[in-house]
């Protein structure tokens, strides 16, 4: 188990996002920090996204400016393994899923709730996170499919890929330590 002591940010429920990226023929994913709406125009959606500086897919996004977002189904908890556990440095994530392109050209999962394609304006590295403020140039959506939530997919996992999810944040916390100064 994490030594995360409980606060009032621990009693949501998030949506468990794909963040997908490519560039020079490279592609990459992994689960979002968090995502949220940024905008209430629906006509020009924007929205802002906590990535990991350390990970492969920030690489991509970095270089391109782009990523693509995928809203995971409530029957998709193998993904955010795949994808929140594992590194693209070290595992093709990609290997046996049968993916489309956005129109920019960015890799999108089948049938997850929907999709969003986002160039971003702008960001901000605040430590131990980017934060990418990006306005929606493309997006799809599912009504009929529900997402995955996660207490929801923490509790479909088996006893191993808990221990192990839980092992990879407390590395990952102990990493980010070092990176959060006040301001």
């Amino acid at each position: 188990m994490t030594s995360v002591p409980p606060s009032i940010f621990h009693l949501t429920n998030q949506e468990i996002f794909v963040v997908t990226a490519a560039h020079a023929g490279q592609i990459s994913g992994q689960v979002a920090t968090w995502v949220m709406l940024a905008s209430l125009v629906p006509e020009q959606l924007r929205v802002v996204v906590a990535i990991s500086p350390f990970n492969f897919t920030n690489e991509l996004i970095q270089a391109s400016g782009r990523f693509a977002l995928n809203l995971l189904a409530a029957d998709q908890t193998a993904w955010m393994v795949r994808f929140g556990l594992y590194s693209s440095r070290e595992i093709n994530k990609f290997e046996g899923i049968s993916y489309q392109l956005s129109p920019g050209g960015l890799p999108l999962l089948p049938n997850t709730c929907g999709w969003a394609e986002c160039r971003i304006g702008q960001q901000l590295l605040t430590g131990d996170r980017y934060l990418y403020i990006a306005d929606v140039l493309h997006h799809q959506v599912d009504p009929e499919r529900q997402p995955l939530r996660e207490q929801e997919a923490f509790s479909q996992l088996t006893a191993d890929e808990r221990t192990a999810l839980d092992e990879k944040l407390q590395r990952d916390i102990d990493h980010s330590r070092s990176l959060i100064q006040p301001f």
